[in-house]
């Protein structure tokens, strides 16, 4: 029986396999990322992207330029 598990054990974990990661069966691309993205436009048209939330009155990281911008809410 300990044969029997240990080598549907060993068949399972090559036979799923592949060069590529995944998590269950969502296999992961180079275009999949670890964050979500807020977009925020700019009085003037300029676009700023964000990851996961954006704290208003607040110093927040831009990925499209870079630096720590701080966010602030119009009237």
């Amino acid at each position: 029986m300990i044969r029997v598990i240990i080598l549907m054990f060993i068949t399972l974990m090559f036979s799923s396999c592949n060069s590529s990661w995944s998590i269950g069966s969502f296999e992961l691309s180079p275009q999949d990322s670890m964050y979500t993205f807020l977009e925020v436009m700019d009085q003037d048209s300029t676009s700023h992207f964000y990851a996961d939330k954006v704290r208003i009155n607040s110093d927040n990281w831009c990925f499209t330029h870079n630096q720590w911008e701080s966010v602030k809410e119009h009237e």
